[in-house]
């Protein structure tokens, strides 16, 4: 009686097994469900063949509350010169290559607080436009001067379905959005690249954009670059859940049927 209980027992693991292994074959057909055009970046292009791009001038970089600012001052004049190395030090009037000048981080009301100016208000203005704006206010103690600003660092997050979400700094003051992607290590194959979500925060006021990186047209819009503080949000397909599921279901179903071809060993 034993013996029959544990031959119906083997079959019924063999059984079981069997559908393990026509599950694992039939799974990749899920991935056919999925468009081939929807995982892959620009897909409308010609096999062949140049295609001309508008002009597209990167957006201004608007200073926000918080940023941290790399300022220099600098001019010819002995007057200029006593002035830097009275009130900036000798790293105001810049250096070589990979040198860095004085910091200034704009405060909660907009402020960075500079040598003999004092409070300047400069949240809400260009970089070009700031600079513009300290080289006349300067021009009253200089002669000539020569400000440039720079901001320290780029920084912006990406989270979602990428392969390695976080947040990146870098040096520069213009990102696109594919090396934003790139940062974070690109999508995966369960990414919806057709609908990636920038959510962006400016001085308070908040936006949520969504572009299609599928399309051609990203190419030309000002969508194509991100602004700093940008958060990147891609989206999962249904089909991750379902991977997962079933990830799961067939650990859980190999532990069973494990355990219970150990208690027919054991039964033997």
């Amino acid at each position: 009686m034993a013996l029959n209980i544990g031959c119906i027992m083997k079959k019924i693991y063999d059984r079981l097994l069997i559908k393990l292994v026509l599950c694992f074959l039939i799974f990749p057909l899920f991935f056919s469900c999925v468009s081939r055009k929807s995982i892959t970046y620009i897909n409308n292009l010609p096999a062949i063949g140049l295609i001309p791009l508008d002009t597209l001038r990167a957006p201004q970089p608007i200073i926000f509350i918080n940023d941290a600012l790399e300022i220099r001052v600098g001019g010819e004049s002995s007057k200029t010169v006593e002035f830097l190395n009275s009130y900036f030090g000798s790293s105001g009037t810049g250096g070589g290559p990979g040198t860095t000048g004085p910091q200034f981080t704009v405060d909660v009301d907009g402020n960075i607080e500079l040598p003999k100016l004092g409070k300047v208000k400069i949240a809400g203005l260009t970089r070009d436009k700031a600079r513009d704006t300290l080289t006349i206010l300067y021009g009253q103690y200089l002669t000539n001067p020569i400000v440039t600003v720079k901001f320290s660092n780029f920084r912006f997050s990406v989270i979602g379905e990428v392969r390695s979400p976080g947040s990146f700094s870098i040096v520069t003051d213009r990102v696109n959005i594919f090396e934003a992607l790139a940062q974070a290590g690109d999508v995966t194959p369960y990414s919806r690249i057709e609908s990636v979500h920038v959510i962006r925060d400016m001085n308070g006021k908040r936006d949520i954009i969504t572009i299609d990186l599928t399309n051609k047209n990203i190419l030309n819009s000002q969508n194509y670059y991100i602004n700093r503080n940008d958060v990147v949000y891609v989206e999962s397909r249904p089909l991750k859940s379902i991977t997962d599921n079933f990830t799961r279901t067939v650990t859980f179903v190999t532990a069973a049927a494990s355990v219970l071809a150990l208690i027919l060993v054991l039964k033997q």
